[in-house]
């Protein structure tokens, strides 16, 4: 599904090619007579062809709205906007999808109405094959204002003048929007040579990583010095082996406070979206209250030396 979603922009690309080129084949069925037949053909073919297309993107339209989080887990379509800007375009964008998926299937009932061989396609077919290629058309506009609605608004906000020449201030928490000494984790003493099975942590199999001072004392259980810095990679389980999707990191860093906790999970896999309230991106940090059972097992720094995963991935046997 999720390799599904990112084709949305390719996909679109059929019925807009539809709504160009079916109101040429439509004006030239309207002649009575012989001869009229393939132009029929044309017209059917060319409404089928828009119509799957169409279904496509919809349906990948919608799976990307709920991989970008564009679309909430509650609702069928993008929440609208009160006033004028992407959010906007995006719940017109798709309004007139719906409206063209419904055209296009009274369009192509119309087309395909029995007709004599000499007779044309008719003013109903025509009227609706106007009014869905009509359609198509203002979709695939508003699709593309809003694949590069962002690079206008960038060069309309360096055009305008500004009004006040100011020098931002320096970020306060250089962490803010992701755990930069956690994702440096390889520059790390590995504690693992290998990944370990941890149920404590979902399941998954991690690998642990320490700094420097904090090496030693995680081994043998003791108490972490003050600003040791301890980070687990993980990677989600796939039939009792490790994955290829990557999970969270799991980081623990001790301060004259006590212990500070960070999940980070850069990106959270469709099917488990459910779990974190249909977020794509997880980032929960020191009193965060997500962290609460975390907490309550790492009151004192890591777990205790005995309790540790043990559960490596089984060696093959030879011929096995």
């Amino acid at each position: 599904m999720e390799w599904f979603a990112l084709k949305h922009a390719l996909l679109s690309h059929l019925p807009v090619a539809t709504g160009l080129l079916l109101p040429w084949a439509l004006i030239a069925s309207q002649r009575r007579g012989r001869g009229i037949r393939p132009w029929w053909m044309v017209s059917r073919y060319l409404g089928w062809a828009g119509l799957l297309g169409l279904l496509g993107a919809f349906v990948s339209g919608f799976a990307s709205g709920r991989l970008l989080g564009l679309i909430p887990g509650h609702r069928l379509l993008p929440p609208p906007a009160s006033g004028p800007g992407a959010d906007a375009v995006l719940f017109r964008h798709a309004l007139l999808g719906g409206a063209a998926l419904l055209l296009g299937v009274g369009a192509l009932w119309a087309m395909n109405r029995s007709r004599k061989d000499h007779e044309s396609l008719g003013f109903l077919a025509l009227a609706l094959g106007l009014a869905w290629s009509a359609v198509l058309l203002l979709t695939g506009e508003s699709g593309y204002r809003l694949a590069h609605g962002s690079r206008v608004r960038a060069a309309a906000q360096v055009a305008a003048p500004a009004v006040v020449a100011a020098i931002p201030p320096p970020e306060q928490d250089p962490e803010a929007k992701a755990p930069l000494r956690a994702l440096d984790y390889a520059a790390l003493e590995a504690i693992h040579a290998e990944p370990v099975k941890s149920l404590a942590h979902g399941g998954r199999w991690i690998r642990a990583w320490a700094s420097p001072e904090a090496s030693t004392a995680y081994r043998t259980g003791q108490v972490l010095p003050q600003g040791a810095l301890v980070v687990l990679s993980s990677m989600e389980d796939r039939w009792g082996r490790p994955g290829t999707e990557g999970g969270p990191l799991y980081a623990l860093e001790m301060k004259a406070s006590g212990p500070s906790l960070t999940f980070y999970w850069p990106r959270v896999p469709v099917d488990r979206r459910r779990e974190f309230g249909g977020e794509a991106r997880v980032y929960w940090r020191g009193n965060d209250a997500h962290l609460e059972a975390c907490r309550v097992c790492h009151a004192a720094g890591p777990a205790d030396a005995a309790q540790r995963s043990r559960w490596r991935v089984k060696k093959a046997l030879p011929g096995e």
